[in-house]
């Protein structure tokens, strides 16, 4: 290979001429010889200078592999041809949705040669799905990953709040969804204050810008409600809101956030995740801020409940005072006196009752007690003309306890008399 033909060849290709350049340079400068290692060398600062910005190439992927690096190997293939790709791990991770064999995509690769074995292939910077079969697919796929994590769970959702002060807006400042939302808030609420933070909202740059918005409407703090949307556009413009870093950013907001995106049979991954879905711009504004004439008829009827709530109020005070005063008159002491009065009375008549019944009933008693005794009184029967034998001062009752010559005390009604016994008879019984 000639110095001169290889130094034409690199000037065709615009090749830019760096201090990997100079170092071929200086070997094709030495005789025509040159090892395959600088050959490689020379043949991928060629193929990498014909690319400068890199290539967008449309094709089927195949063979999909991730490496245990992280990085990721897989084929680009059309139906006439096939190129051997590799996606470094840095540039993988921004990739927000899964790549499976078969699906169609579009990829920026940069044309390059493995030095070490000399195999050409293309290093890929960035890949997103293709048509419109792709993009289906890949909405699907992150949809229900992110179902799986609870990104759509309603227990998640915030409760939007019901009078709102200042609505932050994260959306283009020259786009129709801006002007649609502060026609419906002037109209509707023109007291609300709108914080518009401009956002892009379509292209490669817009989900990350998208989620700082979001993370500086929450850093900031001041805002009661949040808008995150644009207008209608193409799949390909509203694509930015399918993004997984954007659905984090919104599933991770403090503020309660309503996506407004496109038109109404547009539906992005945004609007699973937001606390509420508006079809439109305009509707997140109807949604987000209560009608001003609706206002005042709810205040008229919090109004009319309020009166008729002081009136029920105030009536059963009255009642209440009427129902105090009656028994404050009831508590009077001369009233509480005299009753008390009355009432000792009463008690000392039944006690004086009661004491008297008792006497009488007692009295009763000992004259019974009296008359029975009397009845059983030895001298009542003696007076009948019985008498009482005593021997030694003990009462005789059987005349077998006495024996011929004793000794013995007759006691009559009236009087006594001693005697000697002269003979006994037994029990006449």
């Amino acid at each position: 290979i000639s110095f001169k033909i290889c130094v034409n060849k690199i000037l065709r290709v615009n090749c830019y001429v760096d201090k990997y350049n100079r170092s071929i340079l200086n070997i094709l400068i030495m005789p025509n010889k040159i090892t395959i290692s600088e050959l490689n060398r020379l043949v991928r600062l060629s193929v990498k200078g014909a690319f400068p910005g890199g290539v967008w190439v449309v094709g089927e992927v195949r063979q999909f592999k991730i490496h245990s690096s992280g990085h990721w190997y897989f084929v680009l293939r059309d139906r006439e041809a096939q190129v051997d790709c590799v996606m470094w791990r840095g540039d993988n991770a921004k990739v927000n949705w899964e790549i499976i064999d078969g699906i169609e995509v579009e990829a920026q690769v940069i044309p390059t040669i493995y030095e070490k074995v000399g195999r050409y292939q293309v290093v890929v910077k960035k890949i997103v799905p293709g048509g419109k079969g792709a993009r289906a697919i890949a909405f699907e796929m992150l949809k229900k990953k992110l179902l799986a994590l609870g990104l759509f769970d309603e227990a998640h959702k915030k409760k939007l709040p019901a009078f709102p002060l200042r609505i932050g807006v994260a959306t283009s400042k020259t786009g129709a969804a801006i002007r649609d939302i502060m026609n419906v808030l002037s109209r509707r609420a023109p007291w609300i204050t709108v914080i518009l933070r401009d956002t892009k909202v379509q292209g490669d740059d817009a989900p990350q810008d998208i989620v700082s918005a979001i993370e500086e409407f929450n850093r900031f703090g001041e805002v009661d409600l949040l808008i995150v949307g644009r207008g209608g556009g193409s799949e390909e413009d509203l694509w930015c809101f399918n993004d997984e870093a954007v659905a984090y950013a919104i599933y991770n907001s403090e503020i309660p956030i309503i996506s407004a995106v496109g038109h109404e049979i547009d539906f992005t991954i945004a609007d699973f995740v937001a606390d509420v879905r508006a079809p439109t711009p305009s509707a997140a504004a109807e949604i987000a801020a209560p009608d001003k004439t609706e206002l005042e008829h709810k205040l008229k009827n919090l109004l009319k409940t309020a009166a008729n709530h002081l009136f029920r109020k105030n009536l059963q005070k009255r009642t209440n005072l009427q129902q105090f005063t009656q028994k404050l008159a009831s508590l009077n002491p001369i009233h509480r006196i005299n009753e008390l009065r009355q009432k000792t009375d009463w008690i000392f008549s039944s006690i004086l009752q009661k004491i008297t019944q008792n006497i009488a009933s007692r009295k009763q008693r000992v004259d019974n007690l009296q008359n029975a005794l009397e009845m059983l009184s030895p001298q009542r029967v003696l007076a009948r003309g019985f008498s009482i034998v005593r021997k030694d001062g003990r009462v005789i009752a059987n005349s077998s306890n006495l024996a011929k010559n004793d000794s013995i005390t007759i006691e009559f009604f009236k009087g006594s008399a001693t005697a000697t016994v002269e003979k006994t008879e037994g029990d006449r019984n």
